[in-house]
């Protein structure tokens, strides 16, 4: 089970309360780490609550349905039920959810109902962002009902210019196997991954999406009626 919380809230009680229930929670503290947990093997269960579950959540759950762990069911304890009913996201997108305030013996049945078991919700249908589905089992990103299929390198890839659209993505900021600048040679083999994943996303994309290099900074997927630079 991966736990997403703040670094500063105090989840004591419930990490003691779900180790006496036979779980073994592993708690992350943002999205990068969130998704990193997600490449691990056996994860039975995301439970998302926090200032990155408050701000983020579209964006989280893109990320975790594009991850390994995609089948994995998520719940969700949040502040408000206003979070679970903004733009882009709704009740259906979560498997089970608590609004604050709850209990811990809340909390462990629901965790306990649902840790191990196949995600109802968001296994039959990917969930999108910005109009893109990102579909790991077929290495597939899909628009406006065309796709293209990818390497794993360029799913990688493909998903991070997606999570951020319209903002640069550093190099930095992509996949662990791609932080190898001491490497000869590294930068221009992440250079051609680019270029690839470029013509294939603008493959499917009827000119609305562009990729570009940005000279000392990375890349970026960005909407193409912001030309006028």
């Amino acid at each position: 089970m991966v736990v997403l919380t703040d670094s500063g809230e105090e989840i004591d009680w419930l990490r003691s309360r779900l180790k006496d229930a036979g779980f073994n929670p592993v708690c992350v503290v943002n999205e990068e780490d969130l998704l990193e947990a997600a490449s691990m093997p056996g994860v039975g269960l995301f439970l998302l609550m926090g200032e990155v579950l408050e701000r983020a959540l579209p964006e989280v759950l893109f990320g975790l349905s594009a991850s390994r762990a995609s089948t994995a069911p998520v719940m969700a304890l949040a502040r408000s039920r206003a979070v679970l009913e903004a733009p882009r996201v709704s009740v259906f997108d979560v498997d089970d959810f608590l609004v604050s305030p709850w209990n811990a013996d809340d909390v462990i049945a629901r965790v306990s109902a649902l840790c191990g078991t196949k995600s109802m919700r968001r296994s039959a249908k990917p969930h999108s962002l910005y109009g893109f589905q990102l579909v790991r089992s077929r290495l597939a990103v899909e628009y406006a009902s065309k796709e293209a299929i990818l390497t794993p390198s360029e799913f990688e890839i493909a998903r991070m210019l997606v999570r951020y659209l319209d903002t640069p993505v550093s190099r930095q900021q992509l996949p662990q196997g791609f932080r190898r600048s001491e490497e000869q040679g590294a930068s221009r083999s992440l250079d051609a991954l680019v270029s690839r994943v470029r013509k294939k996303l603008e493959s499917i994309v009827a000119g609305e999406f562009r990729v570009r290099s940005l000279y000392g900074v990375g890349y970026t997927l960005e909407r193409a009626n912001r030309r006028g630079e």
